[in-house]
């Protein structure tokens, strides 16, 4: 399945994917890619393997190679202190 990540003209992020489209500024109901969450986040896709390499972000394996990460996560890293975007 195929996301993408576009900038909306007021500044919030959109995660949109053949199946559908979620709310701006809302975390989707389903695991979400690395690359999604430094989206979501506004931090760079390395910052986040970083924290989950160091026991900040927990991670769920996914095949042999990836990991995808579970919302409720995800929102509890944000609430301790995640690198976001300077607004």
């Amino acid at each position: 399945m195929r996301k993408s990540l576009s900038i909306m003209s007021d500044g919030t992020e959109n995660v949109s994917s053949k199946s559908g489209v979620s709310i701006p500024g809302e975390l989707p109901r389903r695991l979400m890619t690395a690359f999604e969450v430094a989206g979501f986040v506004g931090c760079h896709e390395e910052s986040v393997r970083r924290a989950y390499l160091c026991g900040q972000l927990k991670r769920q394996r996914f095949g042999v190679r990836s990991c995808r990460f579970d919302p409720v996560d995800v929102r509890d890293w944000i609430a301790r202190g995640a690198p976001t975007r300077v607004s």
